[in-house]
């Protein structure tokens, strides 16, 4: 049960005050929307997903690179 507290200390990092991952029909945390990130969460997927991890997709982060966003900014 120890990846409870990193995911909620993520989504702090990565969303706005109030926002979460979006949830699939599982209730599993798939993906976070843009409209629930930070600026800098924003700018940092858009550089993953531009530069480094290219992606057809660029509208939300899905749950295996926001891991790599949240080390962009630390």
């Amino acid at each position: 049960m120890r990846a409870q507290p990193e995911r909620e200390a993520i989504t702090q990092l990565l969303c706005i005050p109030g926002q979460d991952f979006t949830r699939a029909a599982a209730k599993r945390r798939v993906w976070i929307l843009r409209t629930n990130m930070t600026t800098l969460t924003q700018i940092c997927m858009t550089l993953l997903l531009s530069n480094i991890l290219p992606s057809d997709r660029n509208a939300d982060l899905p749950l295996q690179k926001y891991q790599l966003v949240c080390a962009i900014p630390t």
